[in-house]
C-alpha cells in the first residue's frame, strides 16, 4: 500500500514529473484582483469608519466612509450573483 506524504511539495512549475507539467496553472485573473481589491477597500473603509468613530471625526467623513463601504459590498453582492448564472 503507497502513502502519501501530506508535507511533500509537488506540482510546482518546475516538477520534473511529466504527467505534472501539464496540469492547468491557477494564476491571477482579471476577476480575482477585482474581488481582492473589492474586499481589501472594503476592510480599509470599514476601519476606517471605526477610527473616525472614536474620533469624533466630522459628518463627511463617516458619510465618505460609509458610502464606500456599501459600494464596495453592494459591487460584492452582484459580482457574486453574477456569478451564479
Amino acid at each position: 500500500m503507497t502513502t502519501t506524504d501530506p508535507y511533500r511539495l509537488d506540482g510546482f512549475a518546475g516538477s520534473t514529473d511529466p504527467a505534472r507539467q501539464d496540469a492547468p496553472r491557477e494564476g491571477l485573473t482579471r476577476d480575482r484582483f477585482v474581488r481582492t481589491v473589492l474586499w481589501l477597500v472594503l476592510v480599509i473603509s470599514t476601519v476606517g469608519n471605526m477610527v473616525a468613530s472614536y474620533s469624533a471625526a466630522s459628518t463627511g467623513v463617516h458619510l465618505v466612509c460609509g458610502g464606500v463601504t456599501a459600494l464596495c459590498v453592494t459591487a460584492l453582492v452582484v459580482r457574486h450573483l453574477r456569478g451564479r448564472r
